[in-house]
């Protein structure tokens, strides 16, 4: 699907690519809808164990904590093999939203998504000062939509940035921006 749009997604196609006997696929997940369900779910337990690496990297490394480790993070986007996973990941995103179930398979990746820019964007706040939790919320918003976008940009083929550095710059941005337009 990464590779093909999800209009190359067929039975014999995954068969062919997973070098298994032809009707293998079919015989798993009886229909197209079916396969491609099966698709995003497993973005998503690829999603799960890249998310528990890059906590454990958090962990043992300051590299992947904050705005510098988030841009890091995103910018991994742009390699193999998570280049071709977000391609996936858009096809279903599109798709989800006219599949109820589909989407709900995508919601997980997508919360702990949006979890990992709240914790980054409350590690941007100043310890002795806690943040109200609109704020946060809205800045936590703004930087996922900010970063979705760099992605997409990936995706297209058109890197909008090139270096975790000019990223993790333009997310503080981001984050700051927010805060100074807050309750206006």
């Amino acid at each position: 699907m990464g590779s093909n749009g999800v209009h190359g997604v067929s039975h014999p196609r995954v068969d062919d690519r997973a070098g298994v006997p032809t009707g293998t696929a079919s015989f798993y997940f009886r229909t197209r809808k079916a396969l491609l369900h099966a698709i995003a779910a497993r973005l998503a337990e690829l999603d799960v164990a890249d998310f528990s690496r890059m906590a454990e990297l958090a962990d043992d490394s300051s590299q992947f904590t904050g705005t510098a480790g988030l841009a890091r993070i995103v910018m991994y986007v742009n390699s193999e093999p998570w280049l071709t996973r977000a391609k996936a990941r858009y096809e279903l995103a599109l798709l989800a939203g006219r599949d109820a179930e589909l989407a709900a398979t995508l919601a997980g990746s997508a919360e702990r998504l949006y979890a990992l820019a709240r914790d980054v964007v409350t590690q941007w706040h100043p310890a002795e000062s806690a943040a109200e939790p609109a704020l946060v919320d809205d800045q936590a918003i703004a930087t996922l939509a900010f970063i979705n976008g760099i992605m997409l940009t990936f995706v297209a083929g058109q890197p909008a940035v090139d270096s975790a550095e000019h990223l993790d710059r333009l997310i503080r941005g981001v984050i700051a921006g927010v805060a100074g337009v807050h309750g206006d």
